[in-house]
């Protein structure tokens, strides 16, 4: 019980010297409390709080309870000794986050009083569905192919831009999606052998970037094991 002060006084009652009783002041402490937010790589959001008396150090004991704003949501209750939560599956949109400390009088003659942070905003992005696909796979040193890349959501369709790859080398860059939620390319410059082609979508607002799933593309491999098949037999 780190900074907190007991006062106890005890009083006779002149008036009878018989009578005489011992009386404890409650002390009432406040307290502050504040809020802090993250998002992982996966859309987790962690939320801490921080509760301390005014007097410095920390409160004996107690609960936090986690609130969203927006939604009228409680989050959850945590012990105020690990006051953290992480919450998934959020809708996206901006979220306004709060934490409430509960106060305890578990510990008299000390009242501990109950204090909310300030509001914290994140904004949530859902995952996108991505994926590309070929207009020809195989393929032929030369030959004109079309990647394209889709990107689908249950939040909307998504806005944004997507980059292609060869492996780690870039096809092209920051291409646009259309109405639906696609976009595509157009190229004859793929080089000969396997091809490792992946999408990769930039975000928007409301979605989180994501790479698409490897399409490995065949230019001239498997042409040229059609045309052995072929002299073999």
């Amino acid at each position: 019980m780190n900074n907190f002060h007991l006062v106890v006084v005890t009083a006779c009652a002149l008036a009878s010297p018989a009578a005489a009783r011992a009386q404890s002041i409650v002390h009432s402490e406040l307290t502050r409390t504040t809020l802090a937010s993250s998002i992982d790589a996966i859309g987790r959001t962690t939320l801490t709080a921080s509760v301390t008396s005014e007097r410095g150090g920390g409160v004996p004991g107690g609960i936090v309870r986690f609130v969203d704003e927006t939604t009228l949501t409680v989050l959850g209750w945590v012990d105020v000794s690990h006051p953290s939560l992480v919450v998934e599956r959020l809708p996206p949109g901006p979220h306004r986050f709060r934490a409430n400390y509960m106060g305890t009088s578990n510990y008299l003659p000390v009242v501990v009083q109950p204090s909310q942070s300030a509001v914290v905003v994140e904004i949530i992005r859902g995952t996108p569905a991505v994926a590309v696909s070929s207009s020809d796979n195989p393929s032929v040193p030369g030959a004109v192919v079309t990647l394209t890349a889709a990107i689908a959501s249950r939040d909307g369709v998504p806005k944004g831009a997507v980059t292609f790859r060869d492996g780690e080398q870039v096809l092209a860059a920051h291409v646009g999606l259309d109405r639906a939620g696609r976009a595509s390319f157009t190229t004859s410059e793929l080089a000969d052998g396997a091809r490792w082609i992946t999408a990769e979508y930039e975000g928007d607002t409301t979605h989180a970037p994501v790479t698409s799933p490897r399409l490995t593309l065949d230019v001239g491999v498997a042409h040229l094991r059609s045309s052995q098949l072929r002299v073999d037999d």
